[in-house]
């Protein structure tokens, strides 16, 4: 749909509306003058889209064989319009009749295989979703700020809950030797598993100075996308971070306890897709420990510099106010974080602003707000240990 044809159809709408009016004012006069607009808005509308249809086909001179080059075209230039549309509901400036045909149309789209709904324009009110774009933007980012989402099992969910049914990796049997002709016996099947999931609402606010918002739309749009990117990476590996502590501690006692849980506490399967997990001090302990030869255990990742691997496998270090240390005991979680949990998230950020709410008007700011959904839930206990290095020195 152009932007020709999304015009005709939101004038087609106002003229059905003022009709409607009429009607229930008993103004049936001017009811029948109106309509005569309406038809002619509709046989407008008629040739728009046969016209839309015909060069989509190819047709009227034009040599374009592919549809779905046209309609990635026009995708392309809602979504900048949408993106100006963000920006202008950010700084609450009004949004016009034609301005929201665009936003309930981008909406439609994003959220068509999503199974969501769109959410109500009002006056002055953004309360929309964040483009696609951005949203590419913004996840590119939260890597670079150590989301650990990254290692675990993401299921991207259109209902606020549900079940999924997950393949659980257990013991099998092996097949049974058959003489020839003879009958074959069932074997055992897959063994399957339902993970409900309940999506939380997770939400805060930003202040936005006069100043900033008066800043260019790229300056603007770094300043938040940053500002989302950080906070939905530490909300993220907060719970998940909490997640693991749901496990039993199991204290380590030196290099040799972490090599006997990789050799004898995981499955082999589950310990050759092994990560290490730990906080500043847990790291700093690994970087210090040699071998007989006094050679630091650590290897460099020469896949990604200033990345350390043990035995192979990489290690992720997150901060101590994240992960923290009780008393001498270090955390080292050893595991596949992608067998040990689902996160159910539904996929789309979105964003309020508002002038009078909270301290904004005490403060002549803008106050942004930030609407993401999720849940984490525990899949395979098995798949991951949560260890304590003890950080006692030794005499």
């Amino acid at each position: 749909m152009t932007k020709e044809l999304r015009a005709l159809l939101q004038k087609l709408e106002g003229a059905k509306g003022e009709v409607r009016t009429l009607l229930a004012e008993d103004k049936t006069a001017e009811a029948k003058d109106k309509m005569d607009e309406v038809r002619s808005l509709q046989t407008k509308v008629d040739l728009q889209r046969e016209l839309e249809e015909t060069e989509a086909r190819g047709l009227g001179g034009k040599e374009l064989n592919d549809v779905g080059n046209i309609e990635e075209r026009d995708m392309k230039e809602l979504e900048q319009e949408y993106t100006g549309l963000v920006l202008r509901g950010i700084r609450r400036r009004k949004v016009s009749e034609e301005q929201r045909s665009v936003i309930a149309e981008y909406e439609k789209r994003a959220l068509m295989n999503e199974g969501g709904t769109v959410p109500a324009i009002t006056d002055g009110d953004v309360g929309i979703l964040v483009p696609q774009d951005i949203q590419t933007k913004i996840n590119a980012l939260m890597r670079a700020h150590g989301d650990l989402a990254q290692y675990v099992n993401i299921q991207n969910v259109t209902t606020l809950s549900g079940t999924r049914v997950l393949e659980k990796d257990e013991d099998m049997t092996p097949l049974a030797d058959v003489d020839e002709y003879g009958i074959i016996q069932e074997t055992d099947n897959p063994k399957f598993t339902p993970v409900s999931y309940k999506v939380k609402k997770r939400a805060g606010y930003l202040p936005l100075t006069n100043e900033l918002l008066a800043d260019n739309d790229v300056n603007l749009w770094d300043y938040v996308v940053n500002w989302m990117a950080r906070k939905a990476a530490f909300t993220r590996n907060y719970h998940i971070i909490n997640l693991l502590r749901t496990l039993p501690p199991q204290t380590l006692a030196d290099v040799k306890a972490i090599n006997t849980v990789l050799n004898v506490g995981l499955d082999p399967a589950i310990s050759l897709t092994s990560m290490l997990l730990t906080n500043q001090d847990g790291f700093n302990w690994l970087d210090n420990q040699e071998d007989g030869n006094g050679k630091p255990i650590l290897q460099e990742d020469i896949t990604k510099p200033g990345r350390k691997l043990f035995k192979g496998r990489p290690i992720e270090v997150v901060p101590n106010r994240l992960l923290a240390t009780t008393g001498d005991q270090a955390p080292l979680v050893i595991g596949n974080m992608n067998q040990f949990e689902v996160l159910f998230n539904r996929r789309f950020f979105e964003l309020a602003s508002t002038r009078e709410g909270g301290d904004a008007w005490r403060r002549d700011t803008t106050e942004m707000r930030l609407l993401m959904r999720d849940d984490h839930v525990k899949w395979d206990d098995k798949a991951v240990v949560f260890g304590q290095i003890d950080l006692t020195p030794t005499p």
